[in-house]
């Protein structure tokens, strides 16, 4: 199996949504590449891929998505595999990402990112799924924690452990979602400090960033909003252990402007300056707030 991945990819990147590609075109942002949801783009023509090849003639770019249900027990969708890698060769993506989760039970396809048990059992079954879609892929790649609103009484290791220990096992690399270890945090308790301390550097090799909502004292990693000062200090925490790390400022819904979008893509880069040159936080940004009471 092929190593593919594009080393060159650095620096911080943007979620690419229809409404704001003819803005990027004509202004061409200080944006080192974007990523694009595998789901909206395995399709043999139309607008949506047009707009994705002509983003990909001046700007890298990744495939994200959340259909190939690693972990769940139906037999994994070749037909689904075989589109995206056409995709993917289409137009030379990056990298390819998905989520630690099932979606689907039996026939149904939840369309949402389902949490997994912690459990050797659970860690036997993604980590072949992994190595399976890997050398169907001819590439490796990278999976992403969810954000969590419920936990298993039977799970006996941590998320962080669960992912280095998967990744070793399926020689895969990790994608780390600052926002939604933030929520897990809050819901669960589960600290996310604890998380970005057990994940191996050389695994890391993506972070996402992005907004959250809080509903009844419940937090949802709903990607709708700008990046929290809470998880702007976790991801300050998370630059000084994955240094350099390409990261990405994540939207799905309420999309806004691009130049508002461009707010965070800025400030994340100014993080990833100082933890690349061992500078202090400045004054005025909170450093408090990345742990959850109690």
């Amino acid at each position: 199996m092929s190593d593919y991945i594009h080393w060159s990819l650095a620096g911080t990147g943007l979620s690419l949504r229809g409404c704001n590609v003819d803005e990027i075109l004509s202004e061409r942002p200080d944006v080192r590449w974007f990523e694009a949801l595998v789901d909206a783009h395995i399709v043999d023509g139309g607008e949506r891929l047009h707009n994705l090849e002509r983003i990909r003639e001046h700007y890298p770019v990744t495939l994200h998505g959340l259909g190939l249900a690693l972990g769940s027990t139906s037999p994994l969708d070749t037909g689904y595999l075989v589109r995206i890698r056409a995709l993917a060769d289409r137009i030379d993506a990056s990298w390819i990402s998905d989520h630690i989760c099932f979606t689907s039970l039996g026939n149904c396809f939840s369309h949402e990112v389902l949490p997994l048990p912690y459990t050797e059992e659970a860690l036997d079954h993604i980590a072949s799924r992994i190595m399976q879609v890997q050398d169907f892929l001819g590439r490796r790649i990278l999976l992403e924690n969810p954000a969590r609103y419920l936990g298993y009484n039977h799970s006996t290791l941590s998320e962080g452990e669960f992912m280095a220990e998967m990744a070793e096992r399926a020689d895969c690399y990790l994608l780390l979602d600052v926002n939604n270890s933030y929520v897990t945090q809050h819901n669960l308790g589960a600290d996310a400090l604890d998380t970005i301390d057990c994940l191996p550097p050389q695994r890391v090799r993506e972070i996402h960033l992005a907004g959250y909502d809080e509903r009844d004292g419940c937090m949802l990693g709903g990607h709708n909003n700008p990046v929290r000062e809470p998880v702007w200090a976790l991801y300050e925490a998370a630059q000084k252990r994955f240094t350099g790390t390409p990261t990405l400022i994540e939207w799905e819904h309420d999309i806004p402007d691009l130049k508002d979008a461009l707010r965070d893509v800025r400030r994340a880069k100014r993080v990833m300056h100082r933890a690349q040159n061992g500078l202090r936080k400045p004054a005025g940004v909170p450093a408090q707030g990345v742990r959850s009471p109690g």
